[in-house]
Parts: C-alpha cells; sequence; structure tokens
C-alpha cells in the first residue's frame, strides 16, 4: 500500500463517524502502534459503510457520552433536567415539578420575601402550635324559669374553637341594660370556678376558671326581666346578649 493510498483512506475513513472498535482503543493514533493497527481501523470504517451500520445522525435531545467501557455511546437525557434546541440555541431547564421537600437541603435559608405569606401559610399552619395560647372566651345566658333566676356559663376557649382546661382569671359583670354598666342584682355570684375578687357586691367578680376552663355565675334578678352579661379575658369582651328570666 502507497502512502498516498493510506492518506486517502484516512481521510475518507475520519470523514465518517463510526462506532466503537476494539482496535481503536489499541490504535489511539498511527504513529503509536503503527500502520497495521491503522489500518485495522479503517478497515472497521469501511465494514460500516458497507453495512451502513455508521451514522452521523444525533436524535433530539440526546448526548454523546462515555460509557463505562469508555466509548462513545449517544444517551438521552432524563430525570429532573431538560434539554431542548430549536435549531439555533440550546436551553436546559429543571423540569416543572421535580423539585420536592427531600431535594431541599436541611441547611437551606429560604429568605422571608421568597414566602408566599398571603395564600400559603394558613392561619391552620400556626392554629395546632398557638391553639392553647391564644385563649378567648364564649358567654351564654339561660333561664331557669324560677322567678327570675338562671345562669351565666363562662367557657374558656382555644384558638381551634375546642373547650381549653385551664385556669384564668375572668372578669365578669351583669347589668339590666345592654350598656356594659354594671347593675346590683338580687345575686350574681360564682358557683362553678372560683371567686378571686368581688369587685361589686352581687354585679361584678374576678374569678378563675375550674379544670374544665368553665366559670358559672348564679343569677337571681328578684322576679321576670332582661339582664346583660359580659365577660372578659386578656382585654377582649365578650357579651352573652339579652338573657330573658322568667317567674311562672
Amino acid at each position: 500500500m502507497k502512502w498516498l493510498d493510506i492518506v486517502l483512506l484516512v481521510a475518507v475513513a475520519s470523514s465518517v463517524h463510526a462506532q466503537s472498535f476494539t482496535d481503536v482503543d489499541k490504535a489511539q493514533y498511527w504513529g503509536k502502534t503503527g500502520i497495521p493497527a491503522l489500518t485495522k481501523v479503517i478497515d472497521a470504517n469501511f465494514a460500516l459503510i458497507e453495512a451502513e451500520a455508521y451514522s452521523t445522525d444525533l436524535s433530539p435531545n440526546y448526548l454523546y457520552v462515555g460509557n463505562a467501557s469508555t466509548q462513545t455511546v449517544a444517551m438521552p437525557v432524563i430525570g429532573d433536567v431538560t434539554i431542548s434546541n430549536d435549531g439555533t440555541n440550546v436551553t436546559t431547564a429543571i423540569a416543572a415539578g421535580s423539585i420536592v421537600n427531600a431535594d431541599v437541603n436541611t441547611n437551606a435559608a429560604i429568605a422571608y420575601s421568597k414566602l408566599d405569606l398571603a395564600t400559603s401559610i394558613a392561619p391552620s399552619d400556626l392554629q395546632a402550635a398557638l391553639a392553647d395560647r391564644i385563649a378567648y372566651i364564649t358567654v351564654t345566658g339561660a333561664d331557669l324559669a324560677t322567678n327570675g333566676t338562671g345562669t351565666i356559663t363562662i367557657q374558656l376557649k382555644d384558638a381551634a374553637g375546642s373547650d381549653l382546661a385551664a385556669a384564668a382569671v375572668v372578669r365578669t359583670w351583669i347589668g339590666t341594660a345592654d350598656d356594659y354598666g354594671v347593675d346590683a342584682l338580687t345575686d350574681y355570684s360564682v358557683s362553678t370556678g372560683t371567686s378571686k375578687e368581688e369587685v361589686t357586691a352581687n354585679g361584678e367578680y374576678l374569678a378563675i376558671t375550674d379544670g374544665s376552663g368553665t366559670i358559672v355565675m348564679a343569677v337571681d334578678n328578684g322576679g321576670a326581666g332582661s339582664v346583660y352579661a359580659w365577660a372578659e379575658v386578656g382585654g377582649r369582651i365578650v357579651a352573652s346578649g339579652e338573657v330573658a328570666l322568667t317567674a311562672p
């Protein structure tokens, strides 16, 4: 074989994208391994050409990568990263919906400005942790239908609206008009819970809830009529509304 023939064969073979061959591993370049090894590579390339087994095409969104056998193979891009091209530019991106909680490092410090506080963090997210720490009350009146007597029940509640079994100091008072004023009745006293202080005789008390978070006030209006009760805890006042007491 003449040198000119070899050069022509090399030029033809190098213009064709060939698959990997065992001989290629042995013939990194002809000057290192000699003419025999180089001719084996050329023969292998021509064998592919004759069998039409070669290809210069690469499927969309594929990349050439080296495999475990150090051979070049075409592989698709899969997983959380996408790749696309419009014939001019190649674009890569993280696939939508691919990042999950487990992907976020435990030491990640997400800036406060990045949090969607308007729609993502709801009151229910805080409710469980703070339910027992944000107390409020309900005030309910009941007529005993006996000579203008009745009860005012004050129940301590948590932020979830459930009864809160805890001790709390509650201020409560009663009047005969819906004006937040204190009016002494025949009787207004603590029947459930603990009386801490009688501020106005038969009209206003500081009381402590019992083990279930309840205070019950005994009411005696001395006859039929309407009364109004209020209770305050933590600066918040809750009203019973009109309580009509009857005297059959």
